[in-house]
């Protein structure tokens, strides 16, 4: 009983964080933490920070588990320091990732919200996005890892894995924004199919997505998270990593906007103030070293927040400070508040850690451990939710007369429930469980949108006894017994017992439990979805990944009659014997199954002869043949009868699911017997399902390919539907496109040779790179030697634009040495890849190939991705055979037009003398000095004709009889801009060739305008490779835009034999943005991407140049 004695006197970090005044003391401080209550019937106790009120008697009641949302053990502040050898690194912080800086902020900017003002002038900051990339490259790897484990059913990872990675990961609201916008991006990408151009754009394009879809899914295959990788999987996992990069930076911005703008969405409540580090320990120890008074920030929250109405999450511990401060100060941190409102929120390293460090979705989410913390902030305070908050307005919102729903005692409870760490025994579990789902069911079915899918479509979920007793295994607490006067505490302890800050929640054992049911299609939950909720939420917990079992999806509905139940119960036992590995079984097993007998399916749709390959047990698969399994039944496709069917099994047959997991043994056998090669596609129907060569060709199994190809499979074969189109709208590739997406080389090679008797017509990257050719003059006519030509040739296309998304340009080439034409999509994603790995020879084979591209495949794509890259690569390579083909590819977009011409600007109409008077000291007003020099004007000439002279003229008094000396100008040069002054013209000047540079100078310094462009028009006339870099030199010097333009223009359309000049070498590299502040690449990059623009994209096609 020491124990009991030692509690009154150490208050743990529970006790005095989230005091929730549930317990029943009249002095307790009620939580801030989304309470469901409305009512402001309980008044905030005027106790707060350090000044605690005696506690009650009934706080330190064991009879009851609502308490321990509130209340921890006295061991848990000896478990704090060792909480953190619990903690394992997740993952080293991945060195790649799979979208870049850049793309971030475009994503970020594109999504700002309008309410934050304008952007800084330079763009977010790069340290707060690589913060952020680091951070959610985190949830990235979480994500990859639970997807990973789903697809081992499989041995495929699509759409579903992803989704309920997301939601196993994720809190019900983050998951639902990332579902919503997979969905759209997926409906896009689907839309888009229909179209002719779908080859000649991105799939981050073709999806609406700003990163790379191709990218994501090239890391995925090389995390290996599954062996097979469906394109709609990369799509998923795209989107959902978008949607959390906009989320998080959303409340981070709406941190530091007013709370009447920011509203209560999703983090709002965060606000500003200090918090600790997303890596460090939450900031309990110190408060633990004060047992008296050391929850000043936790009492301050719940103070704060209980006089605002108890409406926010975890209220910053600045608007705590000011709800307790005197009311002097609160008028000075309201005034200092409504000062920071007009400033605009700026994204930086601070404002990132701190808004994570006060949301209790995130913070735990981007955390380097190895567990998931879930429900809890930076300090380890509890919080429910905004999804779960949805429940107050209709409660807020009821119309006169009539009943809420809950009452306010019954809503207190239920937060009790879904926040309760520990339980006493298995029957005070089963209450929490019961309030919490009757809680969330009902939240389910008014709010869809919040992400709580507690509703199966044939009715609402319910937990098996077993999974409860297990997971009252892992929440028990045997101390919490210890009141009871009946039970004598144990005198040695043999338990270790979690420390709180490593404890969930009983919300997220409900929700990990429920994502991983429902990805299974079961009614119910069983044990092992509580093991492995507890291996995710906990330290030092793991369990094996689940396998496909027939056992996997039966309950025994209440809906069903005793005798349906019984029946099912059969069933279940005869396929339990049938799947143990005995073949002596198999005539009582079948006797069980039911009518259907041997060919009897379970609740997912499956035969015991499926269930028998997939095992690879090839004598059970004998001993079944022989039994007389049907070989070529299909897994149904009638979900209201089989609604635990997975979506991606549908139509697969036997020998598909013996492919599936590679068991070459037990194909053989089926194939022997007389299996299907093609499964089920020779059906014809809606419903696709890939063919058994579509996913040995994906995993990369040469031999399985090998084997099914003897047998006579089609490797052209994709979706087909009724009117046999192999078109794949949906994304399931046929054999090529399957075999190129994953990289598999060898296998590609192998599905080429089939229909192609001879071999030595493909050519090897290296044969081709050592003979120094054209790709188009190695490769064989183009494909038109079969009747399948057409289909094999659109098959070849699709298979080199997934390779070339997917980095693997290896394949490319192969596909396109055959003769396979390229886009200007897969060209450039090749030239992007060869430059990323610094192959050199590989890119001067791509550059030598952009020719074979005709004009009429040019898009916008080469304008916003070809140009920079090719110009990128310029800039980088010294090479001068690369130089050489790329100034040949610019001199070839630039096209065959002549270079825009400058016009003359009509001189407007001003003074005019006769030229008599130039230089004529009889009847001039002023005199200019020049080198030393007189020279004579007119003051009522020269007042008009620019605003230079004008200035010259009004600063000097009109007594002062003194020369105004003009300097930097030669004594010729001022002749002729006064001889073009007095004659209104250029027509009677005689320019040198040596003059026209300084007059040109001259016509800029004096703003003479009409005489600048005459000067430029003959700089124009006269540039050839020997000027022209004196000539660009001096305009950019100048800043003569038009002038500049132009010689642009004639680097471009002349930059074959510009390329060889050293004085244009030099300005390209050693000048380049050194000294003279220019960039030339840039300007002839802007320069060329109009052109492009006017001769090949607009609707003039050439007429505007």
């Amino acid at each position: 009983m020491a124990r009991r004695g030692k509690k009154p006197v150490v208050r743990t970090l529970e006790d005095l964080t989230l005091d929730s005044g549930y317990g029943g003391a009249a002095d307790s401080v009620r939580s801030s933490n989304l309470s469901l209550c409305c009512s402001d019937s309980h008044p905030a106790s005027p106790y707060g920070g350090s000044c605690w009120p005696p506690l009650a008697d009934s706080m330190h009641s064991r009879h009851n588990s609502f308490d321990t949302v509130n209340t921890a053990l006295v061991e848990d502040s000896e478990g704090l320091d060792c909480a953190g050898q619990h903690c394992s690194r997740l993952l080293p912080d991945l060195d790649e990732v799979p979208w870049t800086l850049q793309e971030l902020e475009a994503l970020l900017l594109r999504s700002r919200d309008p309410r934050a003002g304008p952007a800084a002038p330079g763009g977010l900051p790069k340290d707060a996005l690589a913060k952020l990339s680091t951070l959610v490259s985190r949830a990235l790897v979480r994500i990859a890892k639970e997807a990973q484990r789903l697809s081992l059913r499989f041995a495929k990872c699509t759409k579903y894995e992803i989704q309920s990675a997301m939601e196993i990961v994720l809190s019900w609201g983050l998951a639902a924004h990332c579902t919503a916008a997979a969905l759209a991006a997926l409906s896009l990408y689907n839309m888009s199919s229909a179209g002719g151009d779908r080859l000649g754009r991105g799939k981050s394009a073709r999806c609406g997505l700003t990163f790379s879809v191709g990218r994501v899914y090239r890391w995925m295959v090389d995390s290996r998270v599954a062996l097979r990788i469906h394109e709609h999987a990369a799509i998923y996992l795209t989107a959902c990593m978008e949607s959390l990069f906009r989320d998080i930076y959303s409340r981070v911005v709406a941190s530091g906007l007013p709370r009447s703008c920011s509203g209560p969405g999703p983090g709002s409540s965060s606000g500003p103030g200090p918090s600790s580090g997303p890596g460090t320990a939450p900031a309990a120890d110190k408060e633990r070293e004060a047992p008296g008074g050391g929850a000043a920030s936790g009492g301050a929250c719940s103070a704060a927040s209980s006089a605002s109405g108890g409406s926010s999450c975890c209220a910053p511990p600045a608007a705590a400070a000011a709800a307790a401060a005197p009311p002097a100060a609160a008028a000075n941190h309201h005034h200092h508040h409504h000062h920071a409102l007009h400033e605009a929120p700026r994204f930086t390293v601070e404002t990132l850690e701190h808004t994570v460090n006060n949301d209790s979705e995130i913070w735990g989410l981007l955390q380097p451990y190895q567990h998931l913390i879930c429900g809890k902030n930076a300090s380890g305070v509890l919080c429910l939710p905004d999804s779960l908050n949805l429940h107050r307005d209709p409660q807020r919102t009821n119309k006169p007369g009539e009943m809420p729903m809950f009452s306010q005692s019954e809503l207190r409870t239920i937060e009790q429930s879904l926040l309760a760490t520990r339980v006493g025994s298995i029957a005070e579990l089963s209450d929490l469980v019961s309030r919490a789902m009757h809680h969330l069911q009902p939240l389910n079915a008014k709010h869809h949108g919040n992400g709580t899918p507690l509703h199966h479509k044939q009715g609402a979920l319910y937990w098996e006894p077993e999974a409860l007793y297990t997971l009252c295994y892992f929440m028990h607490c045997p101390q919490m017994e210890w009141e009871n006067p009946n039970v004598e505490p144990s005198k040695v302890n043999l338990q270790v017992e979690r420390p709180f800050l490593v404890l969930p929640p009983l919300m997220e054992w409900i929700r990990v439990a429920v994502a991983h049911a429902g990805h299974r299609r079961s009614f119910s939950m069983d044990s092992d979805d509580v093991r492995q909720a507890a291996r995710l939420l906990l330290p030092g917990v793991d369990c094996e990944p689940r396998q496909l079992r027939a056992d996997d999806c039966f309950c025994a509905s209440r809906k069903l009659d005793a005798v349906a139940i019984e029946a099912k119960f059969k069933q279940d036992l005869g396929f339990r014997m049938l799947n143990c590995g005995r073949t002596d079984l198999v005539k009582q097993a079948v006797s069980l199954l039911g009518p259907d007998g041997i060919n009897t399916m379970s609740e997912q749709g499956m035969t015991p002869l499926m269930y028998a390959c997939v095992r690879g047990d090839e004598a059970m698969v004998q001993m079944l043949l022989d039994a007389g399994a049907d070989l070529n039944v299909e897994v149904v496709s009638t979900p209201h009868k089989y609604p635990s069917v997975h979506p991606e099994t549908r139509h697969w047959t036997a020998l598909t699911f013996a492919v599936l997991h590679g068991h070459i043994p037990v194909v053989q056998l089926l194939l022997d017997a007389g299996a299907k090669v093609e499964g089920s596609v020779e059906h014809g129907e809606e419903n696709y399902s890939e063919t058994p060569l579509q996913l040995a060709a994906a995993v990369g199994n040469f031999e399985l390919v090998s084997l099914l190809l003897e047998r006579g499979a089609d490797p052209l074969i994709g979706t087909m539907y009724r009117n046999g189109i192999s078109t794949t709208p949906q994304g399931d590739m046929n054999s090529f496109s399957q075999a190129a997406a994953h990289g598999h080389r060898n296998v590609f090679r192998k599905l080429l040779a089939q229909p192609e008797k001879e071999k030595s017509d493909i050519l090897s990257l290296e044969e081709i790179l050592a003979e120094g050719t054209d790709l188009a003059e190695t490769a064989p006519p183009p494909l038109c030697a079969s009747r399948n030509s057409k289909a094999k040739l659109r098959a070849l296309r699709e298979a080199m634009y997934h390779s070339a998304e997917h980095g693997y340009v290896d394949v490319t080439i192969d596909i396109r040495s055959i003769g396979v034409p390229w886009t200007l999509h897969t060209w450039l994603e090749s030239l992007r890849i060869a430059f990323q790995q610094h192959r050199r020879p590989l890119i001067q084979c791509l550059l030598k190939e952009f020719k074979t591209i005709q004009e009429e495949e040019y898009t916008e794509e080469l304008i916003t991705q070809g140009l920079p890259l090719m110009f990128e690569i310029l800039k980088a390579s010294k090479n001068e055979v690369i130089s050489q083909q790329l100034s040949v590819i610019f001199t070839h977009c630039y096209g065959p037009y002549p270079i825009p011409k400058l016009t003359e600007i009509k001189r407007k109409q001003t003074s005019r003398l006769d030229p008599h008077f130039l230089n004529n000291k009889e009847m001039s007003d002023v005199t200019f000095l020049v080198e030393g020099r007189p020279f004579y004007a007119h003051k009522v000439l020269l007042f008009t004709a620019s605003p230079r002279f004008k200035a010259l003229l009004s600063s000097k008094p009109t007594n002062d009889s003194t020369c105004i000396e003009i300097g930097y100008v030669k004594y010729p040069i001022f002749q002729l801009v006064m001889q073009y002054l007095y004659y209104g013209g250029p027509e009677s000047l005689l320019i040198k060739n040596n003059e026209i540079m300084e007059l040109l100078s001259a016509a800029k310094f004096f703003q003479l305008e009409a005489l600048q462009r005459h000067c430029e028009i003959i700089c124009a006339k006269s540039i050839n490779t020997d000027n022209c870099v004196d000539i660009y030199n001096h305009a950019k010097f100048l800043g003569v835009t038009e002038l500049s333009a132009y010689c642009e223009g004639y680097f471009l359309k002349n930059m074959m034999v510009l390329i060889e000049n050293e004085a244009f070498k030099q300005l390209l590299y050693d000048k380049n943005g050194e000294g003279t502040g220019q960039d030339v690449l840039q300007d002839l990059q802007r320069t060329l991407a109009i052109r492009i623009q006017s001769i090949h994209l607009s609707s003039s096609k050439g007429s505007v140049v």
